[in-house]
């Protein structure tokens, strides 16, 4: 009984202030976080968190990043793959450089400058695809270009972060040893991805089989954990394993009602826990009684924001986007979620940030989630009232 109540809160809070929220038109990742600082240690107390809650909070984290890749296709982005590896790396290297700064401004170590830009780096799948669907963009040119880049950036912070831990943690690989291995499970990824197509009959629909659903999500469940294993052996996190495996599967899984049920299952039950953990891992407190923390975060959201929306628009101008098309990819950029609250986990774990700049990271989280949605509507009416939305950059035709 005592090791189920905590877990029954978790849901229950989640829940609650899902619905709560909703009718505020708030974000629902805002509302579980908030629901997690309210009844976890630093805020009333009702639970605190113990072996099974970081063992589901763990779980949520590789869903989360195993339906950021599952729900991306390369497929699709091949005739747009010069210019989002352009606008990529503007978008990953300015930010970059502009976090590690302004860490290094508050006088924080190498260590954790390097962080804060790996964190700068990203930004969000989860935010970017829906708000460009709702706009009608997500299969125009510009939108392809948009949702590649991020992806760009994400394995870019990925791979970043797996590298700097290599140095930062006690008992990883030496150096060599980690980059021998990494590329050897680069090219194993290579194969999969080749390879799996191949077996797509496995995931085909069979009137017949009646059980075929529950086979097919063992499938997925066994490519995700081995995925996680054979990267967390040669010292990457499981972030990158269930990401990389969700890319893998994305091009195979062809079945609408397969992807329906691991989305159901994820966003359902893992993918909320690990939102409401990170609320209750949050210490309000250290911030709160933190000198700097009017400046720190001030710096941090208007200097990630910035940084992202301007090296968007420079890079968009870079490969002959209009003004409102520009401002179109700098507004998608903004948002730090997914990957950004991954490697918060993972810095978390490992005690590599302060209290405080954690906290401030979330709440940097929380407020891109609601400026990139308004600056991506205002632009996106912009874009569409004065270009068609399947033009190429250098075309321009009224509606």
């Amino acid at each position: 009984m005592a090791e189920i109540f905590p877990f029954f809160i978790v849901l229950l809070a989640g829940l609650a202030f899902s619905q709560i929220f909703q009718r505020l038109h708030v974000p629902w990742t805002v509302a579980l976080i908030t629901a997690g600082i309210i009844i976890g240690p630093f805020g009333f107390q009702i639970i605190v968190p113990d072996a099974t809650l970081s063992f589901l909070k763990y779980l949520g984290l590789v869903f989360l990043m195993f339906m950021a890749g599952l729900e991306t296709k390369f497929s699709g982005f091949k005739e747009v793959w010069k210019e989002s590896s352009f606008v990529g790396f503007v978008t990953g290297m300015i930010p970059f450089i502009v976090g590690a700064l302004i860490a290094i401004a508050l006088g924080y170590s190498s260590s954790v400058s390097l962080l804060l830009g790996i964190i700068f780096i990203s930004s969000s799948i989860a935010i970017a695809v829906p708000t460009l669907e709702n706009k009608g963009l997500f299969h125009s040119r510009i939108g392809k270009i948009i949702i590649s880049s991020i992806v760009i950036q994400d394995i870019a912070s990925l791979i970043f972060l797996a590298v700097v831990l290599q140095y930062l943690v006690p008992g990883t690989l030496p150096l060599p040893i980690f980059v021998t291995l990494f590329f050897f499970a680069l090219i194993l990824v290579a194969l999969f991805k080749w390879g799996i197509p191949k077996l797509r009959w496995l995931f085909e629909n069979q009137k017949k089989d009646l059980t075929r659903f529950e086979r097919d999500i063992r499938l997925i469940f066994a490519v995700l954990i081995g995925a996680v294993i054979v990267f967390e052996l040669i010292g990457l996190h499981a972030i990158v394993g269930a990401f990389l495996a969700g890319l893998i599967l994305s091009e195979v899984i062809k079945d609408k009602t397969v992807k329906e049920k691991m989305h159901v299952m994820a966003y359902g039950l893992f993918i909320p826990v690990f939102f409401v953990m990170v609320g209750v891992d949050t210490d309000i407190g250290a911030f709160l009684e933190a000198r700097n923390a009017l400046p720190l975060i001030i710096l941090i959201v208007c200097g990630s924001v910035l940084a992202k929306f301007f090296s968007g628009y420079i890079a968009g101008r870079a490969v002959d986007f209009t003004k409102p098309q520009s401002a179109l990819v700098g507004g998608a950029c903004i948002p730090q979620l997914s990957t950004t609250l991954a490697v918060i986990a993972v810095a978390q774990q490992h005690e590599l940030l302060p209290e405080e700049l954690i906290t401030t990271l979330i709440m940097l989280s929380i407020v891109t989630v609601f400026i990139s949605p308004l600056v991506v509507g205002k632009t996106a009416e912009k874009v569409k009232k004065n270009y068609f939305i399947t033009d190429s950059p250098q075309t321009k035709k009224p509606l």
